[in-house]
């Protein structure tokens, strides 16, 4: 949000060689003085440079260096600001860009006023998008296949799960959201494991099914190869799993091999890495994950 601050004062324009002055020529000096909102932390590029138009077609002034510039208006006319603002990597291409509401200055009009301008990013600025690359070093075990260099654009569900206790109400409802906010058609590439330890899958069908069918208890599939393991996926207590083994394996299977997520269990055998029931389970406690590489 900018606020432009107007003070205006009323002058006269006189002709020299005349006697007195006709007061039907009493015109307005605006003084627009910018105030950005400290407030705010949107901007992601830093203007150097204001435009501002009194329209239609009154005026135009840049902002000097204490962003402010003096127009000339006349009364009794409705107008308005248009405002934009340029960058030194773009000078030619406006970066935000606003427009006032319409206004009038009289005669009687008050000794200032404030005129907000709401801008927004102009969408043909050439902005560049940075990536950010988790360069934590994992270490992986045999069938981890997760590269962290290659994960550039990725949506990510996690959470901890300690061994002979169930998953708490909290961490059901954050998995559901994970899922409901998956859209099909959006990702090349899916993992699954602990954050020490995962595989991977780059069926793009295979992923698009299990998203359309996470809340559906009939659907399933076994024994699905890729990536080097068997994906199965379908039903296991108040919910479905999603798991990848080395051998053709169901679902809602203890065993103590293979990759689980099943944190929709309404018991301790929520899954894991190398042991998907309490029984067969290593670790106290696991961080699974899901990871899913966007297209």
């Amino acid at each position: 949000m900018r606020l432009w601050r107007i003070i205006y004062t009323t002058w006269i324009i006189c002709t020299f060689g005349l006697v007195g002055c006709d007061t039907q020529d009493k015109q307005t000096k605006l003084s627009l003085k910018y105030n950005h909102d400290q407030r705010s932390s949107r901007q992601i590029e830093t203007p150097v440079r204001h435009n501002i138009k009194i329209e239609p077609n009154i005026a135009e002034a840049w902002l000097d260096s204490n962003m402010s510039a003096t127009v000339e208006v006349p009364v009794d006319t409705s107008m308005h600001v248009d405002y934009k603002n340029y960058t030194s990597d773009y000078p030619d291409i406006h970066y935000e860009y606003g427009s006032s509401n319409p206004f009038y200055v009289t005669n009687y009009s008050p000794d200032s006023l404030t005129i907000t301008i709401a801008v927004s990013v102009n969408s043909d600025y050439p902005v560049q998008e940075t990536e950010t690359i988790d360069n934590e070093t994992t270490e992986c075990t045999e069938n981890c296949t997760v590269d962290n260099s290659t994960v550039t654009d990725n949506v990510t569900w996690s959470d901890t799960f300690f061994r002979g206790v169930a998953p708490t109400q909290q961490q059901r409802i954050k998995f559901l959201a994970f899922i409901d906010n998956l859209t099909v058609d959006t990702y090349r590439k899916v993992w699954i494991g602990n954050t020490d330890n995962m595989t991977y899958c780059d069926n793009e069908t295979l992923i698009d099914a299990v998203i359309s069918n996470y809340d559906n208890m009939t659907y399933s599939f076994r024994g699905q190869y890729c990536g080097g393991m068997y994906w199965t996926f379908g039903s296991c207590g108040a919910g479905n799993e999603i798991s990848a083994f080395p051998s053709v394996i169901g679902d809602c299977a203890c065993r103590g091999v293979g990759y689980t997520i099943r944190p929709l269990i309404n018991n301790a055998n929520w899954g894991g890495v190398e042991g998907s029931c309490t029984r067969n389970q290593t670790l106290d406690n696991q961080t699974l994950q899901v990871i899913l590489e966007k297209k």
